[in-house]
């Protein structure tokens, strides 16, 4: 099952959520109470014959998230990452946490700040959580994941270097994507799942998730030992190597643009790059 947030035409006003049906999204957002909601009654999901429908093609995406999101990030989770990044293996997950409203959904403009040009490409799969969760092991960690989605998790280099901390470089204004949807566990299997970032068409990270330092099970474990997870809450769990800032000379993210990141099983979020007006306006970014 694929389950968006959305905005419905014909003026892409109405916010609702729903089901991706083939090349139609059923809304249920005039039967269920919110998108959390949804996530935590899947079997009352089902579309049924008096829900209304709209062609993919004419809905605006929202990212896949909670209204009021708990953003966690994973930094350095796959090795090859953590070595072009000059990081040594740590025992613990480094986190570091965003702001729901640093990402926008498929399809919508990323953002570069006027003000610098190192916006850079991180391209990740992220889990959203579909039942609450305080101290739940590795092992049952399955039992409150909702699904997978895409995940531009992009960052602003020069802002993310003036500390150890990430959080300024992490959290500007619509600098990320997620989306388009979520896929449900029981679609994807057991097996490993493929992360491929496209900077126009050329292939700039690609990976596999059986290489995470940490694996799902134990990041939800590890996070959920010290704040408790609702339905909504997401953990993006790290991007590969092959970032901008990292080559030879450094590449990063210009108007005109066009960034997809992959997620086999999942799907493609693809979304253009565009220059931050100085008169930026949050209402428009994330109609």
């Amino acid at each position: 099952m694929k389950l968006a947030r959305f905005h419905t035409p014909p003026d892409g006003s109405g916010a609702s959520f729903g089901v991706v049906d083939g090349d139609e999204v059923v809304d249920l957002g005039h039967r269920m109470a919110s998108f959390e909601a949804m996530l935590t009654e899947l079997h009352n999901a089902t579309p049924r014959p008096d829900d209304p429908r709209w062609p993919v093609s004419t809905v605006t995406w929202q990212p896949p998230i909670g209204t009021h999101a708990k953003v966690v990030c994973v930094g350095y989770n796959y090795p090859s990452h953590a070595v072009e990044s000059q990081e040594a293996p740590r025992e613990w997950p480094t986190l570091f946490t965003r702001f729901p409203d640093s990402f926008v959904g498929a399809g919508r403009s990323v953002v570069r700040p006027y003000d610098t040009d190192s916006l850079d490409w991180e391209g990740e799969v992220a889990f959203v959580v579909g039942h609450p969760a305080r101290r739940v092991t590795a092992d049952r960690a399955d039992r409150h994941i909702a699904g997978f989605t895409c995940m531009a998790e992009n960052s602003v280099r020069d802002w993310q270097l003036h500390t150890r901390q990430a959080t300024a470089g992490k959290n500007w204004y619509a600098s990320g994507s997620c989306g388009p949807w979520l896929v449900t566990p029981d679609e994807l299997g057991d097996g490993p799942l493929r992360v491929t970032t496209r900077l126009n068409d050329t292939v700039v990270q690609d990976d596999s998730t059986h290489r995470l330092a940490f694996s799902f099970g134990e990041l939800l474990a590890y996070i959920s030992a010290f704040t408790p997870l609702r339905p909504g809450d997401v953990i993006a769990t790290g991007t590969p190597q092959g970032i901008g800032h990292r080559q030879d000379p450094p590449r990063y993210l210009r108007p005109g643009d066009e960034l997809e990141v992959e997620v086999s099983g999942v799907g493609v979020l693809r979304n253009p790059v565009t220059d931050e007006a100085r008169s930026l306006n949050p209402a428009e970014v994330h109609r």
